[in-house]
């Protein structure tokens, strides 16, 4: 954990904040174990979370909090999810006669959260039985994955996510931070995120063949590139939040 410890300057009471907004509701819980058996996969489904890019900040972790309760690391959904918002983030910030400013536009989400719209945090329990409920609102999981990996994606965590802003640079800048940058209409150089993101989508391809049967397990680095690849497209508050509370 000594390498993540930089991403805690705050004091207790931030991240206890940031940690009672993640309680996971019965709702969530019941909605994302049916979810995690396949729907992301659904034509449908996948269209609405690509025009989102992705889940907003709070579900993205509670998405992978819970595929990681359920389903040890078979990520297989969240992999081919974020392979292709990182795929989409790659050819927004490759260079074109059109400045940065036109560019990012096209990181901007189309749409609303999937799990925001469908308003599933005031559901109810429906048939999840209580060692269920339980155990996906269980983060220890998760908080193990990421704390293992810590080495390989703190380089890439957003300083203005951690709270380190002092050291934030273009590279250091998740996708909400840049947008929110472009929107104050503050200078913005996306050639910095082309080299990153490039990387991130090499390692992420990696992590999907390596589900197909007979294909070689993925290395450390593809899997801190999903972590990363989240983090990027939703931003990092909710997991250093868990992890400041998970040591």
């Amino acid at each position: 954990m000594a390498a993540a410890a930089q991403l805690f300057p705050h004091g207790d009471a931030v991240y206890t904040r940031e940690t009672q907004q993640l309680a996971i509701s019965d709702g969530e819980i019941n909605f994302l174990w049916a979810f995690i058996q396949g729907s992301i996969m659904t034509p449908e489904t996948r269209s609405v979370l690509l025009r989102g890019f992705g889940f907003c900040e709070r579900h993205a972790w509670i998405h992978l909090s819970v595929e990681m309760a359920f389903r040890q690391r078979h990520f297989l959904g969240p992999v081919i999810l974020y392979r292709a918002l990182i795929d989409k983030a790659v050819q927004a910030v490759q260079p074109q006669r059109f400045a940065s400013r036109h560019r990012i536009r096209q990181l901007r989400a189309s749409g609303p959260c999937l799990l925001c719209a469908l308003n599933v945090s005031r559901a109810g329990a429906g048939a999840s039985s209580q060692a269920r409920l339980q155990r996906g609102r269980d983060s220890t999981k998760l908080c193990a994955f990421a704390t293992n990996l810590a080495p390989l994606w703190c380089p890439k965590v957003c300083t203005l996510c951690a709270g380190t802003a002092e050291k934030a640079d273009a590279l250091s800048q998740c996708r909400p931070h840049l947008l929110a940058a472009a929107k104050m209409k503050k200078p913005i150089d996306l050639s910095q995120q082309r080299g990153m993101l490039q990387e991130l989508s090499e390692h992420l391809a990696r992590y999907e063949r390596s589900f197909v049967a007979g294909a070689a397990e993925p290395r450390d680095y593809d899997r801190a590139a999903l972590i990363a690849a989240i983090g990027w497209c939703c931003g990092w508050r909710p997991l250093i939040a868990l992890l400041h509370h998970n040591p």
